[in-house]
């Protein structure tokens, strides 16, 4: 939901409604005064326990075992009691009074209850602007008078005045939500610091405990650089192995995030369909090189379509078949001897070339290639094209004219509705990164049934993300 709360009804939204302050706090108050009475408990049987062997009557080998086994449990008891205590404190046994200021960090039970009085206040205000905005909206719409009429200009301030009404609404509803996060975080805090350092944890705890995060952090990393290269790709392509470098780093990239997003759907953190964009995006870079060859190609049979042409005509008007050839060739950016080459190039490498896409996306070697020849550093790959050739427009029309258009706007296509759709699945990890570059737009797509589905089948599969 956007800081502006687009989308929400004013006049049916509840404060318990999940993009609010959902939950009820009594029973968070009950499930807190059930930890409560099992800390109590685990207490009382740790002091029996205590007591047991506390006295005379073990002075003797198996009296000393069973006294240190004993102490044993009574400190794992004691640990536990603990965990529970802390447990209990940061949910609360009971809903308190409210607070005497928001900064006061309450329990839960008592957080939530303040949360859901400051978000049914501010919904309250909200809907009684939005009430009246739209009223005096709807008088200044059937108002037959001008604009600078009396009663209209009235209207307007009326109209002015509740929209503003409605702003206040919302500035109170956003601090009702930092209130409710601030303090959600206090009792998330408190109960992880008691977990994590009341003894109770078996094995150590390592950095890699956490590695299906870091896999998600990586994969979302990845598709954010895999963005920026792919943009810089597609806007640089002209520049000579800088376009090639670009793509095959996006490449990289892409393979990494597609990987690592792979790993969270099955894991359950992330979905399918996070994943099939990845795949469009990798599969994208296989059908930009075989349109973007497809497009040069027919670009050099464009130019040698245009020499021979040319050619015909300085022949027609005497010159020698020499003259005309060298002259064509100079005015086309033909290299010499290469007409009948540049015509062959584009239509026959055009049509089988399309059906290579996949085998292309993960050509590694084949990008390499891009950048040594951009760089003129792979033998027998030089260009067809003399420096100060005609551009594409320049040449008379031809079909390989056409068909060099036709698959620079697929290449385009190919390239520009992928990245569009990928940099707009990014959502941000952490509060600094900016929801207005990463906009999460497939969001409420996730929440769809299946759309939405993450996880293996019969193992921890599920249909939707929420």
């Amino acid at each position: 939901m956007s800081d502006d709360f687009s989308g929400v009804d004013w006049q049916t939204a509840r404060c318990t409604d999940k993009e609010f302050t959902p939950g009820d706090p009594y029973e968070v108050a009950r499930l807190g005064k059930r930890i409560a009475d099992t800390a109590a408990l685990i207490q009382e049987q740790a002091t029996k326990l205590h007591n047991l062997v506390d006295g005379n009557g073990w002075d003797s080998d198996a009296g000393r075992e069973f006294q240190k086994k004993t102490e044993d449990t009574v400190g794992l008891l004691t640990k536990s009691h603990q965990r529970y205590a802390a447990a209990a404190d940061a949910l609360g046994s009971s809903v308190g009074l409210e607070p005497v200021s928001d900064e006061a960090r309450e329990n839960w039970a008592t957080a939530l209850n303040h949360a859901q009085n400051l978000v049914r206040t501010a919904l309250g205000k909200a809907k009684a602007a939005d009430a009246d905005g739209s009223h005096y909206q709807n008088q200044i719409d059937q108002h037959p008078g001008k604009d600078d009429h009396p009663d209209k200009q009235k209207l307007k301030k009326q109209k002015e005045s509740a929209d503003a009404d409605l702003e206040g609404a919302k500035k109170d509803l956003r601090h009702a939500l930092s209130y409710r996060d601030t303090q959600a975080g206090y009792a998330k805090s408190a109960i992880h610091d008691a977990v994590d350092h009341d003894g109770l944890k078996d094995p150590e705890h390592h950095w890699w405990d956490n590695w299906k995060d870091w896999v998600a952090d990586i994969g979302h990393w990845a598709g954010a650089i895999a963005g920026v290269l792919c943009l810089l790709a597609l806007v640089l392509s002209w520049v000579p192995v800088l376009g090639e470098v670009l793509a095959a780093l996006a490449l990289v990239a892409s393979v990494v995030a597609l990987v690592c997003d792979t790993i969270s759907a099955l894991d359950g953190k992330g979905t399918w369909l996070d994943v099939a964009i990845d795949v469009v995006g990798v599969l994208s870079f296989g059908a930009g090189r075989v349109l973007g060859t497809a497009a040069k190609e027919a670009s050099v049979a464009a130019r040698g379509a245009s020499a021979l042409k040319d050619f015909q005509l300085a022949r027609e008007i005497g010159l020698n078949p020499t003259a005309a050839r060298e002259l064509a060739e100079t005015l086309n950016g033909v290299k010499s001897g290469q007409i009948g080459k540049a015509l062959a190039e584009g239509p026959a490498e055009l049509l089988p070339r399309m059906r290579s896409v996949v085998k292309e996306s993960l050509n590694f070697k084949a990008y390499v290639n891009d950048i040594r020849i951009a760089a003129g550093k792979l033998p027998g790959a030089e260009s067809l094209l003399a420096d100060g050739a005609p551009k594409l427009s320049q040449i008379a029309d031809s079909t390989f004219k056409g068909m060099a258009h036709s698959a620079n706007r697929l290449y385009w296509a190919s390239q520009a509705l992928p990245l569009a759709a990928g940099i707009g699945n990014l959502a941000p990890l952490q509060d600094w990164e900016p929801e207005s570059l990463e906009r999460n737009v497939f969001r409420d797509l996730k929440t769809i049934p299946g759309v939405g589905a993450g996880g293996i089948p019969f193992y921890n599969w599920h249909w939707t993300t929420s």
